[in-house]
């Protein structure tokens, strides 16, 4: 058989996805750039028409792409699945929805999906066993960076505009101030004045080392904190949700790792 057609509701799932499978999937995204944030997403029927071809559809879940599923549901192709990542590594629809900055459920994706693949295509066993080591392998890679670097970055204190990295800030055992204020952005709403007056003071008074923000979202709010942390020389690190087209998911996280590391060693 050809390669199963594969379309994933953010390009991060394919990306991984067709690292693992090479000849035994064609992938194709709907969320492609990093400046579009998913939970916004305006459905089409082009979007409808991709959904209703594939044989897999892949969704994060965790209610950051409700449309996907939606739109899955719309169109039922016939025999068409749906992967839910969130589903399968058994996040709840409130935890934080951004999964791929978490490298045990990338690994718990990566696994399921070579499973699957194998079963598909037993002849392509060989190769669908080197590529998992080979991406197996980029994981280690990372936990190895992490443990290399977190001496360095262990108990640093950090403002983030939206909840996005959580789980490598957590794995680099950095701390979030006020996580309040990086849900409320988030959800669209405007956060508590409190929030904000604290997240101010951190920034005047140095107690954050970072700012952390998401480049997709902005509001005037945002913008003052941007220019606080700069009037006082608090380093301003760009996160974004996903990689850059192109970008392997691997390459992008690890270009996270060193963007911490050198805003931290900022004196």
């Amino acid at each position: 058989g050809g390669g199963q057609q594969v379309v994933c509701a953010e390009a991060v799932w394919c990306d991984i996805l067709a690292q693992l499978g090479g000849p035994a999937v064609t992938t194709q995204a709907i969320i492609v750039s990093p400046k579009i944030d998913p939970h916004d997403v305006m459905t089409s029927p082009g979007m409808a028409r991709e959904i209703a071809d594939a044989d897999l559809l892949v969704v994060n879940g965790a209610g950051y792409d409700v449309w996907a599923s939606r739109l899955a549901k719309a169109s039922r192709g016939d025999g068409r699945e749906t992967l839910d990542v969130g589903h399968l590594a058994g996040r709840s629809q409130e935890s934080n929805p951004h999964l791929s900055d978490d490298l045990d459920i990338v690994e718990i994706y990566a696994r399921h999906m070579t499973a699957a693949l194998v079963a598909r295509r037993p002849d392509l066993r060989a190769e669908l066993g080197q590529r998992a080591e080979a991406f197996g392998g980029a994981i280690a890679g990372l936990r190895q960076r992490i443990a290399s670097v977190k001496p360095g970055t262990m108990g640093k204190r950090i403002v983030a505009t939206e909840p996005v990295g959580s789980a490598l800030f957590a794995a680099l055992g950095m701390e979030v101030m006020c996580p309040r204020l990086a849900l409320a952005v988030m959800h669209h709403s405007d956060p508590a004045p409190r929030d904000l007056a604290f997240v101010e003071r951190a920034l005047e008074t140095r107690q954050a080392a970072v700012l952390v923000l998401n480049p997709a979202v902005t509001s005037p709010a945002l913008s003052d904190l941007v220019a606080m942390a700069r009037a006082h020389d608090v380093p301003v690190v760009p996160m974004s949700e996903m990689p850059t087209p192109g970008q392997h998911w691997q390459d992008w996280y690890e270009g996270r790792i060193s963007a911490l590391v050198a805003a931290v060693s900022t004196p």
